[in-house]
């Protein structure tokens, strides 16, 4: 009978092709929406709030010094004399081990958090309050490179005493400074620190306690922006890139984006391969769309299929025991009555009389274990189904023996 189909094959390729269409659209939105946008006003080189560093980013390429911002790897990114810049990082428990593992590179630039805020509602990207941060929150940051060293905030700094940088940066009030006996002065007022330095094992760490002179809106001033070309410079000894690692300042508020994830390496070699898949699936599936094949019927016919099914609702029953016991005595019945045993033994005794009469013949085997064994697993429920054929196969061996002889018994087989 020929297969009742639902739609015709043109109509199911459209449908299909319809729906990978939508799927890809789809995909498409989910890998390049913004899913960042809680970052939109942050520390980050793409924003150009007053709290970004697109800014610098911008003069700093158009100076020749290359800059890279990511969020994983960032020191394999340095190149040669390279700069590691963490701006702004927001440290808490969890993160204190991959802030470690980030502070390994040779030349870091360690920028303090100041400000936090919330965006504009009339402007995208713009901040739209700003509150300075609880100084708790900003003192786990330079914890990282000095325990004892103390974050204050003051008056307007535009005066320094010490300078090793060159151009001198203006810091608007609240300015931002740090004390420090670890750290040494690098651009400081008397004991307030704007930068300060840590080196040990050929490493050089700078700590930049006011963001504001690197920041978007701190650059309005031309003197900050010579200040933080001149910064970076005098950490950079080679010709490797300027490299933000926003790995601790950026992360989105509900985790990032694993769809964008999917479509870059290393996970992009399994998504192209689960795409494939899809495709020869629905490919192999097509031919087949219709109507459902009518199921098999629960019970065969013939011969074959009832004696399956007789034997399947014994297996079911679970009184295999049951069964093998009454063939062990319906057989021990059986040569009693063509060996014309005397009437009203019991079954031990008749066992008893049937192994003499066996041994006499020369049959080795004897029946009375089987006929015990064949009464106790009648009372058992459940039995093992290798144990049952061995029981049936030894008494169907005994009754061809005593009835024929071992020679004969032989032979037959």
């Amino acid at each position: 009978m020929a297969r009742e189909e639902v739609f015709s094959r043109r109509v199911l390729i459209r449908w299909s092709l319809a729906a990978v269409a939508v799927f890809g659209v789809a995909i498409f939105l989910m890998a390049h929406g913004d899913s960042d946008a809680s970052d939109s006003i942050g520390p980050i080189v793409e924003s150009r709030s007053a709290f970004g560093f697109a800014g610098i980013a911008d003069i700093l390429e158009q100076v020749g010094t290359p800059v890279v911002h990511t969020r994983y790897r960032s020191g394999d990114k340095l190149g040669n004399g390279g700069v590691l810049v963490i701006a702004e990082p927001r440290i808490d428990p969890r993160m204190l081990t991959k802030a470690n593992r980030i502070l390994n590179a040779k030349a870091i630039l360690l920028i303090l958090p100041k400000w936090i805020g919330a965006e504009s509602e009339e402007h995208s990207g713009w901040v739209g309050k700003a509150v300075l941060s609880p100084s708790i929150n900003v003192q786990a940051a330079p914890d990282l490179v000095d325990p004892e060293a103390d974050l204050e905030r003051g008056p307007e700094l535009s005066h320094w005493d010490r300078n090793k940088i060159g151009p001198n940066p203006v810091v608007a009030a609240p300015a931002q400074f740090i004390k420090s006996k670890k750290l040494t002065p690098i651009v400081a007022d008397g004991d307030k620190i704007l930068v300060g330095e840590l080196t040990k094992k050929g490493q050089r760490i700078f700590v930049l306690a006011d963001p504001d002179v690197m920041s978007n809106h701190g650059l309005e001033d031309t003197a900050n922006a010579a200040f933080a070309v001149a910064l970076l410079g005098a950490l950079r000894t080679g010709d490797g890139p300027v490299v933000f690692d926003e790995a601790l300042n950026s992360a989105p508020a509900n985790g990032p984006n694993f769809i964008n994830r999917l479509f870059k390496p290393p996970l992009l070699p399994g998504t192209l391969l689960v795409i494939v898949g899809a495709i020869l699936l629905l490919w192999a599936t097509m031919p087949r769309f219709g109507a459902a094949d009518p199921p098999a019927p629960a019970l065969e016919s013939g011969k074959r299929g009832l004696i399956d099914n007789i034997a399947s609702l014994v297996g079911f029953s679970g009184r295999r025991g049951a069964i093998v016991g009454r063939f062990v005595e319906a057989t021990v019945q059986d040569v009693a009555r063509q060996l014309h045993a005397p009437r009203g033994l019991a079954d031990g005794e008749l066992g008893t009389w049937l192994d003499r009469i066996g041994r006499a013949r020369g049959i080795k085997t004897d029946v009375a274990p089987s006929i015990e064994q064949a009464n106790a697993l009648g009372m058992t429920g459940r039995a093992d189904p290798g144990e049952l054929v061995a029981l049936a196969r030894t008494i169907s061996d005994w009754k061809q023996e005593i009835i024929d002889g071992p020679a004969r018994h032989q032979k037959r087989r």
